[in-house]
């Protein structure tokens, strides 16, 4: 077998392995999507300002899911509101990500002049209303420009739908409003120059008080047992806490990647499984360099992937009141295709001290034995199933840049990938979707 095919049989396994343990048995709408890069969910808990929590499950929540393939990417900038009105126009969806950008742009230069003390209000709206930063100001006012054509165009097509599309209209107008609150509908998260999970737990675990972030508003998510589930891990790390449960796995060579079913749509070709290797090192900590998958060759059956954790379990994310049932509306005949196989984020699937020991053959023992040694010495990292660990051969990176550590015992070839010591948070190793249900 190909070492494309082991890769694909590996990355599967793992994502069905997660499935099961989370209970994520699945309708048929239901889709379940594994996060090509696993990521420190956001930090939650009654000492955490809440704005923190609130742009984390925005980041994850708002998230535009593409059922043709089995992996999602955590940073996408497309988002499920814009599907809501953009699906269906290329222009106004290019004039939305336009918008991203320059947000991100006068968000950088907010931040910048506020660090060198030239803003006495540290307001960002303000600094936008006071015209520092232009070329957003003007991206918002095309895209308000284009949305307000399409809404009269269909608006006219609707017909007896016009009632219920200027409502949705303006409740999603409510949860995008970057002015005012709006209760249910939009929320403050934090931006700027925030803490990072790993300070905000290390804070939490000192008794520091946490002063509330600058915030912006935001489109509201709501997942109240999400912040019960990070909660408790927050207080397990402050006691040596050894997590009891564990899963191993095995591939299975006499398998294809049509023997797993996620849910995923297959229209007009097969689904898309395109990631990284499962393990690879690579030359920069950064994971962005060139990087080489591990090849385990006539040994791949031999390796036995334990996964080590406390809880993995679903978590339920709804969106706010500016959520619109997209059901009662048609698709426009001349939509992309790939239009037909959206899906809106409806679970977070967590994991708490979350690892992994693998233990392999004699010559993929070797061969791991060899790479750390290089990689460590290039300053370079790994990543195993997700998690991205810089190596250096003046000690670990820091708890800022690993979630984890790695330790190689070639002795007993074993590589044991274990969460650091801070690790009062939740790993978000996939996501749950449910799939548009548009009117025929």
């Amino acid at each position: 077998m190909s070492a494309e095919k082991v890769n694909e049989l590996f990355w599967l396994t793992y994502g069905q392995a997660i499935k099961d343990k989370a209970g994520a048995n699945l309708g048929s709408e239901g889709v379940f999507f594994l996060a090509t890069e696993a990521q420190k969910g956001p930090p939650a808990g009654d000492d955490v300002p809440d704005e923190y929590t609130y742009q984390g499950l925005f980041d994850i929540g708002n998230n535009l899911l593409d059922t043709n393939n089995v992996f999602y990417n955590p940073s996408a900038l497309h988002g499920y509101d814009e599907a809501l009105d953009t699906a269906a126009l290329q222009d106004q969806a290019a004039a939305q990500t336009f918008l991203t950008t320059q947000r991100k742009k006068a968000f950088d230069q907010f931040n910048e002049e506020k660090a060198m003390g030239l803003i006495p209000n540290p307001d960002f709206y303000d600094y936008v209303q006071a015209g520092k930063v232009p070329n957003y100001v003007a991206a918002q006012k095309n895209l308000d420009n284009i949305s307000q054509t399409i809404e009269q165009i269909q608006n006219l097509q609707a017909g007896p739908m016009s009632g219920a599309l200027k409502t949705d209209k303006a409740n999603l107008a409510k949860g995008r409003n970057e002015d005012k609150d709006y209760a249910g509908y939009n929320m403050h998260g934090a931006m700027g120059n925030i803490l990072s999970p790993a300070e905000l737990v290390r804070k939490f675990q000192s008794g520091e008080k946490i002063a509330p972030p600058v915030f912006q508003r935001i489109l509201a998510y709501n997942a109240p047992e999400y912040k019960q589930a990070v909660q408790a891990a927050m207080k397990k790390a402050l006691t040596n806490f050894t997590p009891p449960n564990s899963y191993e796995f095995q591939i299975d060579l006499g398998k294809s990647t049509s023997d797993f079913n996620f849910g995923q749509t297959k229209i007009g070709g097969t689904v898309d499984i395109s990631y990284g290797g499962w393990f690879s090192f690579s030359a920069g900590a950064d994971h962005e360099s060139s990087s080489e998958t591990l090849d385990t060759e006539d040994e791949s059956s031999q390796v036995v992937v334990k996964l080590v954790y406390d809880t993995i379990q679903r978590i339920p994310i709804t969106p706010g009141s500016w959520n619109a049932d997209v059901s009662k509306y048609k698709l426009r005949d001349d939509a992309p295709k790939n239009c037909k196989t959206l899906a809106r984020v409806t679970d977070l699937v967590i994991a708490t001290y979350l690892g992994y020991e693998i233990t392999v053959g004699d010559k993929t023992a070797s061969t791991i034995d060899t790479k750390m040694k290089e990689t460590t010495s290039a300053n370079g990292g790994i990543k195993v199933l997700g998690i991205p660990i810089g190596l250096s051969a003046a000690g670990s990176h820091s708890e800022e840049e690993n979630t984890h550590t790695a330790t190689w015992d070639n002795a007993n070839k074993t590589l044991k990938i274990l969460p650091t010591s801070d690790i009062g948070y939740a790993t978000i190793v996939g996501v749950v979707g449910e799939k548009f249900k548009l009117a025929s």
